[in-house]
């Protein structure tokens, strides 16, 4: 009886790697899926994270539309703006509005892009475009997608973290951690 149950514990170890999907198979998952949704409209918390200051939630409407445009419009009072369209990104922060040329600016490109690769669900281009190690695992509803950068840089992301639904691949949860200490939490609505 013994051997059997050896036998049979065995054969189940075998198989339960077999029920996991690959990681080939999640990040097909993610970009298909990205690739498919042409508009995404949404509400999320913005939580902002910088040393020595007090954290700061921002709820925000988001609008995502492929492959290029992307505008969060924040409730507070003085009206926070963020938008990238095409080759341009538009930033208003604090009564200030800063406007950038992707195409001439590539610090304020790879931070566009990031943002875009994460929600058309293009998480390999985001790899090779900050230089990061790329690790997928599955959770109970969602897939896990961690990027971790090679190599210090002065400016760009330590980490970079990505919850997709494994219901319908839309981004549930985003870190993105900046060398500086400064850290930015999106938690989209479910």
């Amino acid at each position: 009886m013994k051997k059997i149950s050896w036998v049979f514990v065995l054969l189940l170890a075998w198989a339960l790697p077999l029920c996991a999907a690959s990681d080939a198979e999640m990040l097909q998952f993610i970009s298909r899926t990205g690739a498919e949704k042409s508009e995404v409209i949404m509400a999320v918390d913005e939580t902002r994270s910088v040393p020595h200051k007090e954290k700061a939630t921002l709820p925000c409407s988001l609008r995502y539309v492929n492959p290029d445009f992307l505008e969060m419009t924040y409730e507070q009072a003085d009206k926070e703006y963020f938008l990238i369209d095409g080759t341009k990104m538009v930033r208003r922060r604090g009564g200030r509005e800063d406007k950038f040329d992707l195409t001439k600016n590539q610090l304020m490109r790879r931070l566009a892009n990031t943002l875009l690769y994460a929600f058309s669900g293009q998480v390999e281009k985001i790899s090779t475009e900050q230089n990061t190690t790329l690790k997928v695992s599955e959770e109970k509803s969602s897939y896990r997608v961690v990027l971790d950068a090679r190599k210090k840089q002065v400016m760009g992301y330590s980490h970079i973290e990505i919850l997709y639904s494994k219901k319908d691949g839309r981004i549930v949860y985003m870190q993105m951690d900046e060398f500086n200490g400064v850290s930015t939490i999106y938690v989209l609505a479910k």
